[in-house]
Formats: C-alpha cells, sequence, structure tokens
C-alpha cells in the first residue's frame, strides 16, 4: 500500500548551529519562518486532501515557530496524523505540553541526536528517558545520529544511545551526512541505509507527498528540492494541488528513505523522458544558480569547510 505524507518545513530557526546542517536558514532568501499566510494556506490545503495523509512538522526547530501549537492543534482537529522532529533541547515540560494537546494524533516522533551540540550528554539521556515514560503509549519514537567527526567520546555515546535504544524499544538509525550530492566520508564501521537507485524510475512523490518550505513553495520530495521539473507549485496559489500521477525521477539515487519506505518508487521506467527530462533541467540550471547565486556561494563554502 503506498504512503501519504506531507512534510512542512515551518521554519529554518533552530537551537542549534551544526556544521553540516542542510535544512539551515541559508536555504531561503526571504524568509526564515512560514508567516500567518502560508500557515493558513497550508491548513487550507489540507482541507482538500483525505486525512491519511500523514503530516510532518518540521525545521529547522519547528517547536521554535511563534504558531507551532495554533498548527498542531488546527491539524489534529481536521483529523490527521501528526509526525515531529525534535534535537531535544527543550526543557521536557515542553514536550509534555504537546503530548498532552495532541495525544494518541501524535503518530511519529523523531529525536535527532546532534553529538556536536549536545553540552551535558547525561542530562540529555535523563531527558531521552522521561520523553520516553511521558510519550504517548502510540507514538513511535526513533532516534536519529548524524555520523560526522567521531571520535572516541562519540563512539562511547552511541554505544550508550544503542543500549538505550534496545532498553526501550524504540528505533535507532545512523544518518550519513550527504552535502551538494555526495558524502563527506566513508564511516564504513556504522551501518546505513543503502538508497536504491531511483532515475527514470516513475515515483509517487509529488501524487502522494510533497515537501512544502517555510514561504510556501512545494516540491516532490527532498532529494528533488529546487529542481525545475519537480516544483509543485506554491501553497500560497489558491489552485495550488498535488500531482495526479506518478512522474519520473531525474535523481541518481532516493537519498531521502521516505518515498522508498512509503513504498512510492516504482520498477517502471522510462530512459528516453528522463534525460529529456534531466536536459531541461540543466538548461535552467544557470538561470537557477545566479537567482540564487547567494545560496549557491554560502553553500559551496561550507561544504569545502566539512571537507576541510
Amino acid at each position: 500500500m503506498i504512503g501519504k505524507f506531507i512534510d512542512f518545513i515551518i521554519t529554518q530557526n533552530c537551537t542549534y548551529k551544526c556544521a553540516y546542517c542542510s535544512q539551515s536558514k541559508n536555504e531561503t532568501v526571504d524568509k526564515q519562518s512560514a508567516d500567518k499566510k502560508t500557515i493558513n494556506s497550508f491548513l487550507n490545503f489540507l482541507t482538500k486532501i483525505d486525512n491519511d495523509f500523514e503530516i510532518t512538522l518540521t525545521g529547522g526547530e519547528a517547536i521554535l515557530h511563534p504558531d507551532f501549537y495554533y498548527l498542531i492543534k488546527e491539524i489534529k482537529n481536521l483529523n490527521f496524523k501528526i509526525n515531529l522532529i525534535s534535537n531535544l533541547s527543550f526543557p521536557i515540560e515542553v514536550y509534555q505540553g504537546i503530548f498532552n494537546i495532541l495525544d494518541d494524533n501524535l503518530n511519529k516522533f523523531d529525536i535527532s541526536c546532534h553529538l556536536d551540540e549536545i553540552k551535558n550528554f547525561n542530562h540529555f539521556l535523563d531527558k531521552l528517558d522521561d520523553f520516553i515514560k511521558l510519550k504517548p503509549p502510540s507514538t513511535k519514537v526513533k532516534l536519529l545520529i548524524p555520523i560526522y567527526n567521531i571520535d572516541n567520546d562519540k563512539k562511547e555515546k552511541i554505544k550508550q544511545l544503542e543500549i538505550f535504544s534496545k532498553n526501550t524499544g524504540i528505533d535507532f538509525e545512523y544518518q550519513k551526512i550527504r552535502f551538494l550530492t555526495t558524502y563527506l566520508k566513508d564511516d564504513s564501521e556504522f551501518q546505513f541505509n543503502i538508497p536504491p537507485v531511483s532515475y527514470a524510475k516513475y515515483c509517487y512523490s509529488g501524487c502522494y507527498s510533497c515537501v512544502i518550505y517555510p514561504d510556501g513553495r512545494a516540491y516532490r520530495c527532498y532529494s528533488s528540492r529546487f529542481i525545475k521539473s519537480n516544483y509543485l507549485g506554491n501553497v500560497n496559489d489558491y489552485n495550488f494541488k498535488l500531482n495526479k500521477d506518478k512522474k519520473i525521477c531525474t535523481q541518481k539515487c532516493c537519498t531521502c528513505p521516505k518515498p522508498v519506505q512509503n513504498e512510492q518508487l516504482t520498477n517502471e521506467t522510462n530512459y528516453f523522458l528522463a534525460n529529456l527530462t534531466t536536459l531541461s533541467n540543466l538548461l535552467y540550471l544557470p538561470i537557477l544558480m545566479i537567482k540564487n547565486r547567494k545560496i549557491v556561494l554560502e553553500k559551496f563554502n561550507q561544504y569545502f569547510n566539512l571537507k576541510n
């Protein structure tokens, strides 16, 4: 069964400053957080789709958005299941308040464990333990561990997180740092999910899922963001809607696991259409780079700093 989901990046402000962040505030030129118009346009869009879509609110840190609580209450009133992502940097009372509001509507909660940014690891473990005890029984929790500049101290902390995961029965996943289409390091001692080849395959992303940015721009998926052929429009447009049917993928690999996990990527291929679409994207690329030249320069600077 094909899964359905909408990811809404409501803010790119964050409590952390990870060097490897791919969701930095520099991803957009003008707006770091969704304004009230975009929030209400998004809610209006939800009234036009079936409530079997899972709605993920993310960032940055989604909780930092001034309308975060208004948004989760309204989504719950529309009877959608809600997924959240946080680095667990807020007091435990903040998360308890979210649990009280959403209860069984809180479907999943992913916790990003950024070891470079966690100042007191023992306190983090204590908070994580309280989090598991307080969460709604039906809420699934996953620990996400970005693997970057791993030393012996980080290895010991990762081991503790693995043990905690096994003892509590929650999911655990390593995240390999991918930046500007390449992976920064080959950390072979960690087992990563291998992204499947997706080029020229038809995919239902954009039909049964999309990613929406703070300014309302929507793309088929994270892997295809900022690619001309995968732009769906803007939720602030009255006529915004998802595609009616599957479209061809022009990415080498499905680097975001969500389309694969939700069985959206098919085995049906069309290399002629994929090559033609890729050529069209390449012809548009200089315009895109000139239009977003500030972002492009910042991204390349960040990339070379990470490589060094």
